[in-house]
């Protein structure tokens, strides 16, 4: 049973709030969550693979909508992993 959650809207509005003032979790605002609660509301949607799921929606609406255009795009390959034959994860999207 334990006590409810708290509302995932606040939640999701600490963790930006840490994205971008850089500040620590120890200095969340009370009003997001506790200072233990949003980081590890945090880690779950990372184990979730929940913002790679969103990143890769939201790229994909951008080809179909023709405001994505990766023509002229490079990348240096030491930043991509290739693990024995897996498939990199920006190759699951077919355009």
């Amino acid at each position: 049973m334990g006590r409810p959650r708290r509302d995932p809207r606040g939640l999701i509005n600490g963790i930006l709030y840490v994205l971008t003032t850089g500040c620590t979790w120890h200095d969340v605002p009370e009003k997001y969550g506790t200072k233990s609660t949003v980081p590890r509301y945090h880690l779950e949607l990372c184990e979730k693979r929940v913002y790679q799921a969103i990143f890769l929606n939201l790229l994909q609406s951008g080809y179909e909508i023709r405001k994505v255009d990766l023509t002229h795009c490079s990348t240096d390959t030491k930043d991509i992993p290739a693990k024995k034959g897996d498939q990199p994860v920006m190759m699951a999207i077919k355009r």
